[in-house]
């Protein structure tokens, strides 16, 4: 027998073990007989449960000893893998994984991670506490936790394409699929690699610990130039993250005097640090506050605005704000439950704001073509068929800077991790062949046709690769 790492679980008796399941389910299948129900296709044959069963101890080292006897969800995993029921065993390790994320938020910093996914104000309200956190959707969750550093890149592609899964192939939804031996172990060895067993990254924990001393410390002039240093060495996501933090805290009425001081010293190296789409989105914010007739936050965010010489990033008219407001409720709208049936709704409220030349806010220019991208491609099982005209008809209307940022899209988390899916490909695929034949520019077209001649494996990936880089570099 091998011998196994001391706390690891042990199956002393694989033979015995596996008889045992077959006796089971083979007693199961006859019980059902006699009360009339179907037997075929509810148990996944026991050769398949093996295979799980023989894995999970090599699997499960990765779960310190500590948490894993706190691993409710896994024991039911377990269960229900022995029982033959590989649907329910995906449902339990997803709510593994989401225990665990939540977990790790709340010891995390919670403020921050609200601050970073819940950017619109008047939903941010509703977000304080540690129970606010099972208001948020799962989509919600594992993208908050890659933008601040809880997730990896490749921990959030895995763990959105394991939702998507779960959805769609487990017994949250009733359905037929088949689900091997080997796909399900795989699933529960990312889930504990990349959530249960794993902590967070150097650069997360250091973004956590700035915001502690920013809270609780008196920082002076010499103390922010080191930090201020490594604030230029952050991944862009954890950037914007930070921004989006600094920004709420900064404008809170109720913020501490001598916060708002730390701010100011290390304000003006994140707004360098973070990219246009996080500085448009605080002029956003400003005008939000404008038009709420919430002074205190308006004159606040003004004011941060002003000495990070960001004002230029103010939209110009209320326009930006009913685009970027209407952008934002439809892809809530895409990512919440019930999708197809409320995207149409929200769809016919943005085109509104839409003219037929297509001029979009610059402000919202980025989201907007990037939410109206996302919905038209669809989240992996299918897309909104009421809302498809809607989006074809903004599609439409794209202009050479919407269709360049088209272009860009694979470079973005959201849009990579859907283009794992071969439908949301196919109609990936459509969208840049029917811009391409509406472009003059030849640099645009040249990215769009070496994005066109990507196989289903390197389109997800490309925009890593340095041919890729040098065709968007302009």
């Amino acid at each position: 027998m091998m011998e196994m790492k001391s706390d690891a679980v042990v199956l002393h008796q694989p033979n015995e073990l596996a008889q045992t399941v077959d006796i089971f389910s083979q007693g199961l299948v006859k019980y059902l007989d006699v009360l009339g129900l179907p037997a075929e296709r509810v148990l996944v044959p026991v050769r398949e449960r093996g295979v799980v069963l023989q894995n999970l101890p090599s699997v499960l080292e990765n779960i310190p000893t500590g948490l894993r006897k706190d691993s409710l969800y896994i024991s039911k995993f377990v269960a229900a893998c022995g029982a033959g029921l590989f649907d329910a065993a995906l449902n339990f390790v997803w709510d593994e994984t989401v225990l665990s994320l939540r977990l790790k938020v709340v010891q995390f910093d919670l403020e921050y991670f609200f601050n970073s996914v819940v950017t619109d104000p008047d939903r941010r309200k509703s977000f304080n506490a540690e129970k606010d956190l099972e208001n948020l959707d799962d989509w919600e969750l594992i993208r908050g936790c890659h933008m601040t550093g809880i997730l990896s890149d490749i921990g959030f592609r895995h763990l959105d394409y394991i939702r998507n899964m779960r959805n769609w192939a487990s017994a949250a939804h009733p359905n037929q699929n088949e689900l091997t031996g080997l796909q399900i172990v795989s699933w529960l060895e990312t889930c504990i690699r990349e959530v249960i067993g794993k902590e967070p990254s150097a650069s997360a924990i250091e973004v956590k610990r700035l915001l502690e001393n920013l809270r609780r410390n008196a920082i002076c002039a010499s103390d922010a130039t080191p930090i201020n240093a490594s604030i230029q060495l952050l991944p862009v996501d954890l950037a914007t993250s930070l921004l989006r933090t600094i920004f709420g805290m900064f404008a809170d009425p109720e913020v501490a005097v001598q916060v708002k001081s730390n701010i100011r010293l290390i304000a003006a190296a994140v707004w360098k640090r973070a990219p246009d789409m996080a500085k448009q989105e605080s002029g956003v914010k400003y005008v939000n506050y404008a038009s709420n007739a919430d002074i205190p936050r308006r004159d606040s965010a003004k004011e941060f605005l002003t000495f990070v010489n960001g004002l230029t990033y103010l939209p110009k008219d209320r326009l930006a704000l009913e685009v970027s407001d209407s952008v934002a409720s439809l892809f809530q709208a895409h990512i919440g439950w019930n999708n197809f049936h409320n995207e149409p709704a929200h769809a016919k409220n943005l085109i509104r704001y839409i003219p037929e030349n297509g001029d979009v806010p610059e402000s919202s220019r980025y989201e907007y073509v990037k939410t109206v991208t996302m919905c038209y491609i669809g989240n992996g099982y299918g897309e909104s068929l009421l809302a498809y005209p809607y989006y074809q008809t903004m599609i439409s209307r794209f202009r050479e800077q919407e269709i360049w940022l088209v272009a860009n899209l694979v470079a973005d988390n959201d849009v990579s991790s859907r283009l794992q899916f071969e439908s949301c490909q196919k109609r990936f695929r459509k969208l840049i062949s029917d811009l391409y034949e509406r472009v003059a520019n030849e640099v645009v077209k040249a990215v769009l046709s070496f994005l066109m001649g990507q196989t289903e494996q390197q389109l997800p990936k490309c925009a890593s690769t340095t041919e890729y880089r040098k065709l968007t570099s302009r």
